[in-house]
């Protein structure tokens, strides 16, 4: 408890001193720089393979304390707990989707309670993002069990009206599914994957622009790469990610 104390500091000490847009390192490039110097804060995921490796019962409800412990065994920083499950939308019969809202809001309980200190919520893909309607009211219990909502909020493209119009909706959507609970967008600095520039690294000012947009939408974001990538900036991304910083600061 003691160490959880001090990890939350820098947090708290961000709040006294009025900041109020975090920024969370998710971040799993290979060869990535400390980011604590310029103000981002480490977080947390657990993927649904480690809930259920080798995909062995996916989507049935593992043991409770195995499930405990995957989820102690990946809190370690004093950010968010985001608890990445994608292949159980809520979508379907009536009966799929009330057995996999069933298990999805007994893990983020459980998820909970065993990280009481953090914010946690689903990465929102297939979960609480691009809800249909039909599945409305099955999203907004499932949003009663967590304490964050997570949109992603990745590139595909250069159209950066068409990316303002799809975070307006994100951002919309999230706050009527939670009211009151914090929205963060999860920020890729790579074109996703299956688009015309795949895992290009997004230049400067169209990050800059992405950055500063979610700034006006939403509480805080959450940055997040992958491992099979090593960290560039080749494309001046992270500078302009610290620039950002000292205006959120």
């Amino acid at each position: 408890m003691q160490r959880r104390t001090a990890l939350l500091l820098p947090l708290l000490l961000c709040a006294a001193a009025g900041r109020s847009f975090p920024v969370f390192d998710n971040m799993f490039f290979r060869g990535k720089p400390p980011t604590d110097a310029d103000g981002l804060t480490l977080s947390n995921i657990v993927y649904q393979d480690t809930i259920w490796p080798h995909d062995r019962g996916y989507g049935t409800l593992p043991p409770r304390p195995a499930f405990e412990a995957v989820v102690r065994a990946n809190d370690l920083n004093p950010g968010p707990l985001v608890l990445d499950i994608e292949r159980m939308p809520l979508k379907g019969s009536a009966e799929t989707i009330r057995r996999r809202l069933d298990v999805l809001a007994t893990l983020a309980d459980w998820a909970r309670a065993a990280a009481p200190e953090n914010l946690v919520g689903y990465y929102g893909s297939n979960t609480l993002t691009r809800v249909p309607v039909a599945s409305r009211d099955a999203a907004l219990e499932l949003a009663g069990h967590v304490t964050a909502l997570f949109p992603p909020m990745y590139t595909f493209d250069d159209d950066r009206d068409a990316w303002a119009r799809r975070a307006e909706a994100a951002a919309a959507e999230a706050r009527a599914l939670g009211p009151g609970k914090p929205v963060y967008f999860y920020l890729w600095p790579q074109y996703h994957d299956n688009t015309p520039r795949q895992f290009e690294f997004v230049d400067a000012d169209y990050w800059m622009f992405q950055l500063r947009t979610a700034s006006r939408l939403v509480d805080g974001i959450v940055l997040w790469g992958s491992g099979k990538f090593d960290w560039s900036d080749a494309t001046g991304w992270w500078a302009a990610t610290r620039r950002f910083m000292q205006e959120v600061r």
